[in-house]
């Protein structure tokens, strides 16, 4: 789900935001980190920041520079500590907002996320990238009628930003809406650009796998990653399907790939902890405990949760070479 998200926003934001911010000419080094931003050097922007702040420990401008430059390298803790700091200055400011809500929505803190979100709203009313992330937050927690409320309000002063569309169909379908969900992508895969389709398309096959329509899913799943074999979300909903039909070896193999190429995946390791339960019972209990790590603080999975807990408890007197075979 964190596929195409406002985690990833362009450089070019991250430079407006640095250049807006008023410096401190006694201070050198913010006026360096400033400079090492525009240029996209992050780190060396951190370090100068760092600097600033060793001189000036209480110059609030380079706690939310560095706060900015930090969420930019996904160091999520970090960030939110020196945009807390520079609140005092900043607290009216939408990108200080802005980009603490990413900080906590690195960090799973999503209330608090939606807090920031909704105050930066209130200072740039509509400004598509924090509708997008508040859209998406909603989302995370289960509150789909507020994300759907938000997604379709990006989509009116965002139409060509596709992520919108997204947000809007995965929200369809958890309020099991299928038919408006699939209406939704097919007529928008036709007028997006050709490297876009296949995440349109992995959508596609989820909200067909939802309605039943099996062999439909598999083929969109294939279609999607023909184009880009790297795409989780449909190497996991194709796996899933297998695993469904009773071809657990191909089924596997999907959902391992899926795995390696975004770990935090947890439907994916509950999945192969079915998979691998009939024969090889240690890899099974492997894969059951990362799910269970991942999916404690996840409403979603709270059934799955239930069910792992009880296998288990009951695992560790298991004599595991009774139940490990060689899969062919």
């Amino acid at each position: 789900m964190r596929t195409m998200t406002t985690r990833a926003f362009g450089l070019l934001a991250l430079i407006t935001l640095v250049m807006g911010c008023k410096t401190v000419a006694k201070n050198p080094h913010l006026n360096e980190g400033n400079q090492y931003a525009r240029d996209g050097l992050l780190r060396e922007a951190a370090d100068s920041y760092r600097a600033a702040l060793t001189a000036q420990p209480n110059l609030t401008t380079a706690h939310r520079n560095l706060g900015m430059v930090l969420v930019k390298s996904a160091d999520y803790t970090t960030a939110s500590q020196h945009l807390e700091k520079s609140l005092a200055r900043y607290e009216n400011d939408f990108d200080t907002n802005f980009y603490l809500g990413e900080a906590y929505r690195g960090l799973d803190k999503y209330a608090d996320a939606i807090f920031r979100y909704q105050k930066a709203l209130k200072i740039k009313a509509d400004e598509p990238r924090a509708l997008k992330a508040l859209s998406w937050s909603y989302f995370k927690i289960r509150y789909y009628s507020e994300a759907l409320t938000v997604g379709k309000k990006l989509m009116d002063v965002a139409p060509r930003d596709e992520q919108g569309t997204i947000i809007v169909a995965r929200t369809l379908l958890k309020l099991k809406r299928m038919d408006e969900a699939l209406q939704l992508v097919r007529s928008t895969k036709t007028k997006i650009p050709p490297s876009s389709v296949p995440y349109f398309l992995s959508v596609e096959g989820d909200v067909l796998a939802d309605m039943g329509r099996d062999e439909e899913a598999l083929g969109i799943y294939q279609a999607a990653l023909k184009d880009q074999s790297m795409l989780a979300g449909a190497l996991l909903g194709q796996g899933r399907l297998l695993l469904k039909m009773g071809r657990t070896d191909q089924a596997i193999a999907l959902i391992e790939r899926a795995t390696r190429i975004r770990p935090q995946l947890t439907e994916a390791h509950y999945l192969l902890g079915v998979a691998y339960e009939p024969t090889d019972r240690q890899k099974s209990q492997q894969y059951y405990q990362t799910f269970r790590r991942q999916a404690l603080a996840d409403p979603e999975f709270i059934i799955q949760l239930n069910e792992v807990n009880k296998k288990i408890g009951t695992a560790s007197s298991a004599n595991p070479k009774s139940t490990k075979t060689r899969r062919r």
